[in-house]
Parts: C-alpha cells; sequence; structure tokens
C-alpha cells in the first residue's frame, strides 16, 4: 500500500514510530526498505511552507482549472476562431474617415466665416446619428475579435472629446453664455466616458454569452440606410436659418434609431429581460421597468421629432421641448441599462464561481 499523508509526514499503515522498525527489517522489508521508511517517518516535508508540493498538487490543479474555466467563460471565443484586429481593418479605416469628415464640418462650422458655419453646422448635425452608428457596427460587428475592444474604446472617446473641444470652441465664437458652453461640453465629456464603459461592458457580455447572432448587425444596417437617406433628404430641403428647426427634428429622430437598437440589445440580449413576460404579464424589477420605459419615451419623442420635422412650417420651440424630451429618456435609459447590465454581469460571475471545482 502506498503511505498516508497527515500534516506534512508520512506514516504507513498500521506502523507508528522506531519501534517497529526492526520488525520490519527481520520481515518482508529490506535494509535499503528500512532505511527509506525511516526518512518517510522522521524526517519532515522538504517545503519551506511546510506543505509538501506533491499535496499541494491537486489544490494547484483545481486552481488551475478554476482559472480556465473563468477565462473560457469570460472569453468563450477560442483562440483559434479569434481573429485578428487586422480582419477589420477596411471597416475600421472606414469609421475613422467618416468620423473625420464630421470633425471636419464641425471644425469649419466653428473656426470658418460667419455667413457660412450655420450650413456646415447644420450638415455637421445631419451626419452625427450616422457617427453613434458606425460605432456600434464597428463595437458589435466584430464580436469575433477580442482585440477590437480597445480600439473601440479609443474611437469612440477621441471622437466624443473631439466633439466637446469644438463644441466649446462654436459656443464661444458664437458668443453664447459660457454657462451653456461649459455645460454642452461636459455632456459630451460625460457621453464619451460614459458610453465607452457600457459599450465595452455590453461587448463583453456578449463573447461571454456566446451571443453573436448577425441579425441584430442587419438591423443596425437597415437603420444606417434610414439615416443616410435623412442627410439626403435634409441636405436638399435646405441648409438656412429657417431650416433649423426642420434639422434638429431629423436629427432627433435619427438619434433614436441608433439609441433605440442599442438599449434593446442590452436590455433584451445582454440583461435577459423576456419580452413576452414584459408585456403580457407585466412581471418586471423596477429597475426593468424604468429602463423599458426611459427607452419607450426616447422612441416616442423621436417619432415626435418626425412629426415636427415633416411639417411645413415646425415651431422652433417643439423641436427643441422634443429634443430636450429624448436627452432626458437618453439619460434616464443609460442609468438604469447600466445598472441592469451590471447585475447581469454580476450573476453571471457569480454562477461561473459557483460552477468552479472545490
Amino acid at each position: 500500500r502506498g503511505p498516508a499523508r497527515t500534516r506534512g509526514a508520512y506514516v504507513l499503515p498500521k506502523l507508528s514510530g522506531r519501534r517497529h522498525l526492526a520488525s520490519l527489517s527481520t520481515n518482508t522489508y529490506s535494509a535499503a526498505s528500512v532505511r527509506l521508511i525511516k526518512r518517510f517517518v522522521m524526517l519532515p516535508t522538504g517545503s519551506a511552507s511546510g506543505v509538501d508540493d506533491d499535496a499541494a498538487a491537486p489544490a494547484r490543479r483545481r486552481a488551475g482549472v478554476a482559472a480556465s474555466i473563468m477565462k473560457q467563460q469570460s472569453d468563450p471565443t477560442p483562440a483559434a476562431e479569434d481573429v485578428p484586429a487586422s480582419t477589420y481593418a477596411r471597416l475600421e479605416r472606414s469609421v475613422v474617415a467618416w468620423l473625420v469628415a464630421d470633425n471636419v464640418l464641425y471644425t469649419f462650422a466653428s473656426l470658418s466665416k460667419k455667413s457660412v458655419r450655420l450650413p456646415f453646422l447644420l450638415m455637421e448635425n445631419l451626419m452625427f446619428p450616422i457617427c453613434l452608428s458606425v460605432c456600434m457596427l464597428y463595437a458589435f460587428g466584430t464580436l469575433d475579435s477580442s482585440a477590437v475592444r480597445k480600439r473601440v474604446v479609443v474611437i469612440w472617446v477621441s471622437f466624443m472629446l473631439y466633439q466637446a473641444v469644438f463644441s466649446f470652441i462654436f459656443c464661444w465664437v458664437q458668443g453664447y453664455p459660457l454657462a451653456r458652453a461649459v455645460g454642452i461640453t461636459v455632456f459630451f465629456v460625460l457621453i464619451a466616458a460614459g458610453f465607452s464603459w457600457l459599450i465595452g461592458i455590453i461587448r463583453d457580455e456578449l463573447r461571454a454569452l456566446g451571443s453573436l447572432d448577425a441579425t441584430r448587425v442587419k438591423r443596425l444596417f437597415e437603420i444606417m440606410g434610414i439615416q443616410l437617406a435623412l442627410v439626403v433628404v435634409g441636405a436638399t430641403q435646405g441648409l438656412g436659418r429657417g431650416d433649423m428647426p426642420r434639422i434638429v427634428g431629423t436629427v432627433t429622430f435619427s438619434q433614436s434609431l441608433t439609441m433605440a437598437w442599442f438599449y434593446s440589445l442590452a436590455i433584451f440580449d445582454v440583461a435577459g429581460v423576456d419580452v413576452a413576460v414584459a408585456g403580457t404579464r407585466l412581471q418586471l424589477r423596477p429597475i426593468e421597468g424604468a429602463a423599458l420605459f426611459f427607452t419607450g419615451t426616447l422612441v416616442l419623442a423621436g417619432f415626435a421629432a418626425y412629426v415636427v420635422s415633416e411639417q411645413n412650417d415646425p415651431s422652433r420651440k417643439m423641436a427643441i421641448a422634443v429634443f430636450f424630451v429624448f436627452a432626458a429618456s437618453m439619460i434616464g435609459a443609460y442609468v438604469s441599462t447600466a445598472r441592469i447590465v451590471s447585475a447581469a454581469r454580476r450573476k453571471r460571475r457569480s454562477k461561473v464561481g459557483d460552477d468552479l471545482p472545490a
């Protein structure tokens, strides 16, 4: 029989101490065996911590298994299937080119002559919703590449910070109150920080859940097609001072399409809110109900903005009021969605911890 282990020393079954060694030597064990037994009985273990290396091996194996399971759950895409970021190099260049074009328009709107500032500003506003969509496309259309995550965050933050800086410059050049300039700048900074975090979390969770359905990307392409049509219609109808209420309504509706897609992705695909239960039984937690409420309000505000934009003489006050309702709904939807996504992430990680071997 093999030796039994107890507290770092080896003790043979039915034997203890020195008084049994003589009997062992006169029976079936040789002198060499006796010397070997003396070493096991009398000497402590050789590890500095007092724990035998062989005894620690199972613990190390369990730790290795746990680490591998955690890594697999957090990033289930096998290394052979995890494509490099260079696979999406053309998409990345296209996204960056569109964002640069939008920022160039905003730069001209801020630094050019006063007579041409407004057309540049309105054209940039029409293009801005597509900037949001192409960033979402690059973030969630590349889920099979873990290396893209960092690039998505860098591109989003860089674009929004540029918008923040030139929003302040534009307000300063136009002579707007300082409080307005600071408010718009802080809003863009919060968008840069908050949404980059939420986009990264949702992307990680979709990868961990193995949710790589291509239908959501198809829906995003459809949204981008509608937004591109709105850009063409808005630009051909005019970019003068009297066209500002109509442009504001068009831009609000166009942004609501992207934001509704993004929040529905988080609520239904990541947080796992059941549409049937939510619509028929109304069995929702308060935070889930808040997320659905603010997202629904955002959609309704977008439809209201579309109606305003299609009027012959849209009211400036109405267009601005609808935009503020949309902005407030977007913030409320962000806060509630971030909470339910964080809760879903903690729940998944705790489940992974429970499944680890003891």
